[in-house]
């Protein structure tokens, strides 16, 4: 019996340890997924002409200050 109360404790921890991989696989997901969308519109604005022309200077000063 010992065997086997053993067993369903080792189960139980493997099980609660999938869990936060699953939750953490999740959350990851989302951002994945949130990441798509500003992407896809992006893409979308871009070829309905409302993208920006900038000169390389003023492309990298624009991403410093986004730090």
């Amino acid at each position: 019996m010992e065997q086997k109360q053993l067993s369903l404790e080792n189960m139980s921890k493997e099980i609660i340890a999938l869990k936060k991989k699953i939750e953490q696989m999740e959350e990851s997901i989302a951002e994945d997924l949130k990441f798509a969308i500003r992407t896809e519109l992006a893409w979308q604005e871009i070829d309905a002409g409302k993208g920006k022309k900038m000169s390389v200077n003023e492309f990298m000063n624009e991403i410093r200050s986004l730090k």
